[in-house]
């Protein structure tokens, strides 16, 4: 995109390379750094009230498809910001102007996960970061691949703020985060690229609902709603741990038919994105305590009962996760089931996510070779988990709609790290 390339030549200028290992000095420069057999390179920017006597926040800002961390710095407006506020500030470059993040964009022999884990920690050896106020953010894939750094590195990670991209996995119980995780996401109301309404992607309601589902959020409306112009912000506040789910519903600008039409949230006549990024970032920090994270392969048995049909008794094997507040599973059929666990010490009530419930009644339409539109969950689930030495997984769940029944599991196995 050309525009964006001038964008980032008139706001960055030159960048100087600085060899890994000096004392962090306010401006910007290139690092360089190995990881999976690949030299992978990140811009940082130091702000000029740095002096390395008080740890700071690090954000990191992921750019989109075939763009690259030079044009993401010029135009998400976190550089300005990075100066006013005082955090250290990182643009990653992606191999081959992609990140690998699921549904998109390539690259899925690419360990993206781990080279930004090395990124943080090698701007942490080289200066004073606030290993509790590590964020990310991103446009388009950067999206995309902040949206997995919230499921997959939530132990590293205070808080995420993605944008033009929902969750990116199929099913969105694929997305396993380690605690609750704040998570404030910014989708294209008339995108073109990226469907608000979902298609190719999960859509943005679709996302919304994952975050208050697996942070265990209160209520089935947003307690928090910011209205501008064409655009709107919602929020659920009450949620486990502190933690916030969010959505920016933004109207952006179209460049009359091109395929990027209303995907460049970042240029809209409503909002200053990344003000609204960092007035949510900013207010997390990890947990004291760190993220734990348990798993078992459970063996046992399941029985579905439908009205009028014989019983289906089956062994069954899950592989089960524990972990600070949430938990996932999948079945010996890969369905996907995820959400928020409550309770502490040895016992926890589970319940799903709206999506994890999808895949639950795909799974139980299968084992009964009915459609999946004659089921749906009554009410909550009775799921609960004991944790010792050994995990015991069991539960009730109530099958309403043109079939009506229940399901029952029993599932036991042993607990590693």
């Amino acid at each position: 995109m050309r525009f964006l390339r001038c964008a980032a030549a008139v706001l960055l200028g030159a960048l100087v390379a600085t060899p890994a290992g000096a004392t962090l000095m306010p401006g910007d420069s290139t690092r360089m750094l190995e990881h999976g057999g690949r030299l992978r390179q990140y811009l940082l920017h130091v702000p000029p009230s740095y002096d390395g006597t008080t740890a700071v926040p690090l954000v990191l800002d992921f750019h989109g498809f075939t763009s690259n961390a030079a044009q993401q710095r010029g135009i998400s407006g976190m550089y300005v910001l990075s100066d006013r506020e005082g955090f250290l500030l990182v643009h990653p470059d992606g191999v081959a102007n992609a990140w690998n993040a699921g549904l998109c964009c390539g690259n899925g022999d690419i360990d993206d996960v781990g080279f930004i884990r090395a990124v943080v920690a090698a701007v942490a050896a080289e200066g004073a970061v606030d290993g509790a106020r590590v964020y990310a953010t991103g446009l388009s894939n950067g999206g995309a691949i902040s949206q997995r750094l919230a499921c997959d590195a939530a132990d590293l990670f205070a808080a995420a703020a993605p944008m033009a991209f929902p969750v990116p996995a199929r099913p969105l119980s694929e997305c396993r985060p380690v605690r609750p995780i704040p998570v404030l996401s910014f989708m294209g109301l008339v995108d073109v690229l990226v469907s608000y309404d979902g298609g190719l992607f999960p859509s943005a309601p679709a996302t919304f609902d994952y975050w208050h589902d697996v942070n265990g959020c209160e209520g089935t409306s947003p307690d928090v709603l910011v209205t501008q112009g064409d655009s709107r912000c919602e929020t659920y506040t009450k949620c486990a741990a502190g933690v916030e789910a969010g959505l920016c519903s933004i109207t952006a600008a179209t460049f009359g038919g091109t395929f990027f039409d209303g995907h460049i949230l970042y240029l809209n006549d409503d909002f200053v994105l990344a003000e609204v990024a960092w007035s949510f970032l900013s207010r997390f920090r990890l947990p004291d305590a760190p993220a734990s994270f348990r798993r078992a392969t459970l063996e046992g048995a399941t029985r579905l009962k439908l009205r009028g049909r014989s019983v289906i008794a089956e062994d069954a094997v899950w592989q089960l996760g524990i972990g600070t507040g949430t938990w996932w599973a999948t079945d010996a059929a890969d369905h996907a089931f995820a959400g928020a666990a409550r309770g502490k010490g040895r016992h926890r009530s589970l319940a799903l996510s709206t999506d994890a419930a999808t895949s639950l009644i795909a799974a139980l339409a299968e084992s009964a070779g009915v459609d999946p539109a004659m089921l749906t969950v009554d009410g909550d689930p009775k799921l609960r988990v004991t944790v010792g030495r050994r995990a015991r997984l069991t539960g009730t769940v109530r099958v309403a709609g043109a079939v009506t029944g229940s399901f029952r599991l029993k599932l036991a196995g042993s607990l590693t790290p």
